[in-house]
């Protein structure tokens, strides 16, 4: 039922499914997001047209990007990301009830309507159209996401009051970089941010990006198995002579493996100087 700012009924429209219970923002005009059972409909309502339909159970609110291109369905445990014709590009589930969510508004920096932020009971966790997710930081109190622009969350409490959240989005940033092949952004974030830590390198080994884990890591050990999956000869020969020195790893092992990576490459004096050690 559609009616005017006077509340007198201007239009009846049947709906393409039963069992309605909900009618969220379609994201344009003339169109509807519906939620019937444990779907998702994109309604058009002047045709009477379905444009698109996806599973999603137990919707809570549906937050549209700032430049329209993409739909965020918060569910009870879950977030469902598609695009403005309701195509799925990801789906992630939550241990916890999520709360609210919003999408990253900055201006510049890549993030803008890339980067979608939620909140739950006790975290700001993010998520990315690739499927990608993380924690950013824990809170003292539930609160409620509204807008999010550059290192700040702005959001509500359970007292309905407004607050302002200090949040560091750079792993987000990265993780965005790296999917948009942004190497340049890349490389500078590297090089100038504090990302450290494991979860980094293994991410980074995981997506296929060891020359990138490389610049992460001291320890000769791990620096050794990334240069020789990056193909990375010279480092790979700085970290076994360090875990010769060590004397941590087997040497006939270390300068076996160098040796069999350095005559796939065909770098001959590699392979000799292997062999002889």
């Amino acid at each position: 039922v559609m009616k005017n700012l006077n509340n007198e009924t201007t239009k009846r429209v049947q709906p393409p499914v039963p069992n309605v219970d909900a009618l969220f923002d379609g994201g344009a005009s003339g169109r509807v997001l519906l939620r019937a059972d444990d779907r998702a409909i994109l309604f058009e309502v002047q045709s009477r047209r379905v444009l698109g339909e996806l599973t999603a159970p137990k919707i809570k609110s549906v937050v549209w990007s700032p430049d329209g291109s993409k739909v965020a369905i918060v569910c009870k445990f879950g977030i469902v990301i598609a695009d403005r014709q309701l195509e799925q590009l990801c789906s992630i589930s939550d241990n916890v009830r999520i709360k609210s969510g919003a999408w990253d508004s900055s201006p510049s920096g890549g993030t803008g309507s890339n980067l979608f932020l939620y909140t739950t009971l006790n975290h700001v966790k993010y998520c990315l159209p690739s499927g990608d997710t993380g924690t950013i930081r824990t809170l003292d109190a539930p609160v409620y996401a509204v807008r999010a622009i550059k290192d700040q969350l702005f959001c509500l409490d359970r007292e309905a009051r407004t607050r302002v959240i200090a949040i560091d989005t750079t792993e987000a940033r990265f993780k965005l970089a790296l999917a948009n092949k942004k190497y340049g952004q890349v490389m500078h974030m590297v090089k100038h941010s504090r990302l450290c830590g494991k979860a980094i390198v293994a991410y980074l080994q995981s997506k296929g990006f060891p020359e990138v884990a490389l610049h992460f890591v001291r320890e000769p050990k791990t620096r050794f198995k990334l240069a020789l999956a990056c193909g990375d000869i010279e480092a790979a020969m700085e970290s076994a002579f360090a875990l010769e020195q060590q004397q941590q790893e087997s040497g006939r092992e270390i300068w076996g493996e160098l040796g069999a990576e350095a005559l796939r490459q065909g770098n001959y004096q590699v392979v000799e100087m292997s062999y002889q050690r």
